[in-house]
């Protein structure tokens, strides 16, 4: 079992922090992500459209934007604003958390149980399907 690990970050367009451990005793996916990225253009707003349709407030979705691996602040605004994006965006701090993490590759996305250890690891190899296999396969845990 991977350790488990935690960070806060800065909400995108605002001061207010947010911590893993805000979320003890509930799963979380977290989803590591750049504006530029052909497979982040396709993944995110799936994304978004998922968070839209569930109203479970038993699990978390945070996205996480890779501040270091990031074209500019402008596109990174530009694209949260043209898909809407109501999912909380945090903005990592260079790539501290995607490192702490061990991502290789945008997008990442990763389930973690209400212990919060990480029980799902999604990368540009996945589909979109798989991710929400893995969080049906978490929830009915």
């Amino acid at each position: 079992m991977e350790q488990t690990l935690s960070f806060c970050l800065k909400k995108h367009a605002s001061e207010e922090r947010v911590c893993l451990e805000d979320f003890k005793g509930k799963p979380v996916l977290l989803q590591f992500w750049v504006s530029w990225c052909p497979d982040c253009m396709r993944e995110v707003p799936l994304l978004e459209q998922f968070y839209r349709s569930i109203s479970n407030n038993e699990f978390v979705t945070l996205t996480i934007n890779v501040t270091g691996r990031e074209g500019t602040k402008g596109q990174r605004d530009a694209f949260i604003s043209n898909l809407s994006m109501t999912v909380p965006v945090l903005l990592d701090e260079g790539t501290s958390v995607y490192d702490q993490y061990e991502c290789t590759s945008v997008p990442t996305t990763i389930l973690l149980n209400t212990n919060h250890d990480i029980v799902g690891r999604f990368t540009d190899d996945h589909r979109f399907q798989d991710v929400l296999y893995g969080i049906s396969r978490l929830l009915t845990s």
